[in-house]
């Protein structure tokens, strides 16, 4: 069984990314009045590394702290009524997790992690502290959580409106669109994730996930090697998404805003 992290165990260190490309450095850059988040930061008092199959968090839970993936993969998933899960989202490289525990301050999913992955963890009591003195800090996390509504609500109508192969396209275009922004070295993106997983994402059998990807591959539009995804014809995955409309793949994943100021 997956175990939960001991918060008051000390961690190893790990590669990370810069601070600028992370959808949290909006707060910590106000945090540190304006300074190199890098260098000064006044937000994040705790880094850790956790493993794989460990959780950051269990449903229900109490809520005290937001993460920010530094470097490695969170998938998140609850529970239906009859004791099915289902995968609510992965999280790679600079992204947040842990505010949908604001309402009712415990958590209602889990997250788990998908490969060692380091941690920046914010006490939510310490910024609410340090919102009393810079009130730009509330503006700033408002449109980091209404950032975090709108994917919701376009991951609604991924699903409710486009059929199986372009729910994958417009995956994968999500996918693309994180080598662009981390600015990866390598023209890749390692799939942490199981295809069964990525199928319980996208509302997909397993076997159609799997269909799908080669018949992409057989298409040059993607190669698939082991758990890594290479990348060779984003037009055409792009016309895939919906008929080569992408209005609401811009929208679905648009990094979340940085700084306000």
């Amino acid at each position: 069984m997956p175990k939960r992290y001991d918060r008051t165990a000390s961690a190893p260190t790990l590669e990370f990314m810069r601070c600028k490309d992370c959808d949290m450095y909006g707060l910590c850059r106000l945090a540190s009045n304006g300074e190199d988040a890098n260098v000064t930061n006044a937000l994040v008092k705790r880094r850790f590394v956790l493993r794989r199959g460990e959780y950051l968090y269990r449903s229900g839970d109490s809520f005290h702290e937001i993460y920010a993936v530094r470097h490695g993969s969170i998938k998140t998933y609850i529970y239906s009524d009859d004791g099915k899960t289902q995968i609510t989202g992965f999280h790679g490289h600079g992204e947040i997790v842990g505010l949908d525990a604001l309402d009712g301050m415990r958590f209602a999913s889990e997250a788990i992690v998908l490969e060692t992955t380091n941690i920046c963890e914010v006490s939510f009591p310490h910024f609410q502290e340090l919102s009393r003195n810079i009130p730009e800090l509330q503006n700033q996390m408002l449109a980091i959580m209404s950032h975090a509504i709108l994917r919701g609500q376009q991951m609604m109508l991924l699903l409710g409106k486009k059929n199986a192969t372009e729910r994958l396209a417009t995956y994968l275009m999500s996918i693309s669109r994180k080598i662009d922004k981390n600015k990866l070295s390598l023209p890749s993106y390692k799939l942490t994730m199981s295809r069964r997983d990525v199928g319980n994402y996208l509302g997909l059998t397993q076997e159609t996930v799997c269909r799908i990807l080669a018949r992409f591959q057989e298409d040059g539009i993607i190669k698939v090697e082991g758990k890594y995804i290479y990348f060779f014809d984003i037009d055409r995955l792009t016309e895939l998404t919906s008929q080569g409309r992408t209005e609401h793949v811009a929208d679905l994943f648009e990094p979340s805003p940085r700084c306000l100021t």
